[in-house]
């Protein structure tokens, strides 16, 4: 497939392939979501899709893949084929880099099919990334913690800076806190656009093990998640406050986000629980949600890109009484699993070599609770291997 010819891993910021090719289409004429922000932009782009589409034919786009690209580009629940994609081959004509060319290929896909709604997650940033070709009706930036300095900066304005860049003349929302939210409270105030902030305008408590409580101006709601995890709760807030402004009521919000599957964020398999964060912000939030499970045993299968800030990453790991095991990820951006081990040496933490993800599973098995963790890709490789392993 065409796709497949394109590197994943090469990054070209910009948006100048992104403004040509949109300059040669007839303009989407579904209302786009556009999902910004650091950590829990996939859940709540999907908790968002499933609310809306009890009445509506809703297009998602979201990234990385965990299995197959087709993960990427679904409408109601249904992923697009590769035939599908293969027909968009002509688009290589704009030399778009892999995500630019998926981007281009959903764009396109949700108009062929007529989508009432698209909801589009942000690839990396904001300000030049491909998804800011488009013209939302909904803005949400999730949150602001440090990742991708190299391309977006080294300190949270600047980061917060690249991810506002993709506020238009739409309602904002976000969970930010402190720097962050004021550089975007700044820019919606320029722009003279209405902000809504998790914590003033929309208000969340957990009050059980995956079940919380959100209140807006208009409702209380009481949910219970169906994925795991404390953060859980910020995001399903962001969705709920979301599905107020786009009209929907609370009886159909509250079933929608009941029925979400978003697999490899803090999935449970048998007796392994699989969560792709992959930053320490988002570690961290891992960490704290292990307090809804139940262990007397537990290993951490640890893989990462090299591309990450891993010390910070295994520090808000080392508190866990659990043996580490380093893997090496299949992917040329991928840490080699002896960095990690030398890296958490260092930090006063041992870690197992193991050469693959398999091998490490094989490793981990017998303890009570395995978790698996790093990144998307290593969750990816991990759940392939499990659908056998389980069996």
């Amino acid at each position: 497939m065409w796709i497949n010819e394109l590197d994943e891993n090469f990054i070209r910021l910009g948006l100048e392939r992104m403004k040509k090719f949109f300059e040669d289409i007839k303009k989407p004429d579904y209302k786009v979501i556009h999902v910004g922000g650091t950590n829990g932009k996939g859940s709540v782009c999907k908790f968002i899709a499933n609310i809306l589409m009890q009445d509506y034919k809703v297009g998602i786009y979201t990234s990385p893949h965990l299995e197959r690209i087709n993960e990427r580009i679904v409408i109601n629940e249904k992923e697009i084929l590769d035939d599908e994609i293969q027909k968009y081959e002509y688009l290589k004509k704009y030399d778009f880099t892999y995500f630019e060319a998926l981007t281009a290929v959903a764009i396109n896909y949700f108009m062929e099919k007529k989508v009432d709604y698209s909801i589009f997650e942000v690839g990396m940033g904001g300000r030049y990334d491909a998804t800011n070709i488009l013209t939302p009706t909904l803005t949400i930036i999730t949150n602001v913690a440090l990742e991708h300095e190299k391309f977006l900066g080294y300190n949270i304005k600047a980061i917060a800076n690249e991810k506002a860049g993709i506020i238009k003349n739409a309602p904002v929302i976000t969970a930010s806190k402190g720097k962050a939210l004021n550089v975007i409270s700044k820019i919606a105030l320029q722009k003279r656009i209405d902000l809504y902030v998790v914590g003033k305008d929309v208000k969340w408590e957990k009050i059980g093990k995956r079940k919380f409580i959100v209140e807006t101006e208009k409702n209380l709601y009481e949910i219970n998640s169906p994925l795991y995890g404390n953060f859980q709760g910020e995001n399903i807030a962001i969705a709920i406050k979301s599905a107020e402004i786009l009209g929907i009521e609370k009886e159909k919000i509250i079933k929608g986000i009941e029925r979400t599957k978003w697999p490899g964020r803090m999935e449970v398999l048998g007796n392994f629980l699989l969560d792709g964060c992959h930053n320490p912000h988002a570690v961290k939030a891992f960490v704290d949600s292990l307090e809804d499970f139940e262990y007397e045993n537990l290993s951490i299968i640890f893989g990462v890109m090299k591309d990450k800030n891993v010390k910070e990453m295994l520090k808000n790991l080392k508190s866990l009484n659990a043996t580490f095991i380093a893997t090496t990820i299949r992917n040329k951006r991928a840490m080699p699993a002896e960095k990690i081990r030398n890296i958490g040496k260092k930090l006063g933490m041992n870690f197992t070599i193991s050469k693959n993800v398999e091998e490490a599973i094989n490793i981990a098995f017998p303890n009570d609770l395995v978790c698996i963790v790093g990144s998307l890709y290593l969750v990816g490789e991990a759940r392939k291997f499990l659908h056998h392993f389980m069996k």
